[in-house]
């Protein structure tokens, strides 16, 4: 399994100082940057020495989709951010995005599911074309209201039907949601990337810290998970807490 942290390309060297084997950036902030300021995203990948191997932040709130008829600015963005993903070496762009794709009021969650399915799809395919795959992304409750558990993102990511796009397996909101852990088993060869942070803080997973982490990685093993995972939290005492997280989760990675 791999290691990285959620985290702007200037602190690549910070990461790969924590022992991370990659960073995961800002897929919007990538796709909205000028010229300069791409250039100097590349630049600071270089000098940290670690690749952009995953994106999250997927679309902006702009795109309200679950009321998108007309996707040509859409695809247009999505072009320009693919594209720039495939040459800083990404793999997986992760779909969130809670406000871009929030259901409106008096629509369900199944009729959500149909109206993002065609998106994704499209979506899939100028990722495909870039050697990227999307990674859908279920948000706790208290963060989104759609899509918002393992087995609705799985859901959404077989309806979708598109090889592009699989799933993701985030420990915070599977903790605050209080969905079994072992649902990740159901997930299969879909589940093609994980976030991590400790439920009820979403701060670095610390040696002693009080959660049980066992369960989570358990079903990782089970599932024989070999991807990434990615540190999306904040750090309860100071940067230099990543490079404990890190070897925190490597060592429980060992020990199942």
């Amino acid at each position: 399994m791999k290691y990285g942290v959620c985290c702007p390309a200037g602190q690549a060297a910070w990461a790969r100082e924590a022992g991370c084997d990659y960073v995961e950036l800002n897929f919007t902030a990538v796709a909205e940057a000028d010229a300069a300021a791409f250039a100097a995203i590349e630049r600071d990948l270089a000098l940290g020495g670690l690749r952009a191997e995953a994106m999250n932040c997927f679309l902006p709130g702009r795109f309200a989709l679950m009321a998108l008829t007309d996707t040509q600015e859409l695809q247009a963005f999505l072009r320009i951010g693919f594209t720039r993903a495939q040459a800083l070496g990404t793999q997986v762009v992760v779909f969130g995005s809670a406000g871009a794709r929030k259901l409106p009021e008096g629509v369900t969650k199944e009729q959500g599911i149909a109206r993002l399915a065609p998106l994704l799809r499209l979506a899939g395919d100028i990722a495909a074309s870039c050697g990227v795959r999307i990674a859908i992304e279920p948000l706790c409750y208290k963060e989104c209201n759609a899509v918002n558990t393992l087995r609705e993102g799985l859901a959404l990511a077989s309806v979708t039907g598109h090889s592009a796009v699989a799933l993701l397996a985030d420990m915070f909101h599977m903790g605050e949601n209080g969905e079994k852990y072992e649902d990740i088993l159901l997930a299969g060869e879909r589940l093609i990337h994980c976030h991590i942070g400790r439920p009820g803080g979403r701060v670095y997973p610390l040696p002693g810290d009080g959660y049980d982490y066992a369960p989570f990685f358990a079903a990782l093993a089970k599932n024989a998970y070999q991807g990434r995972l990615s540190v999306e939290a904040q750090a309860p005492n100071g940067p230099e807490d990543l490079a404990t997280s890190i070897t925190f989760l490597r060592s429980l990675t060992q020990n199942i």
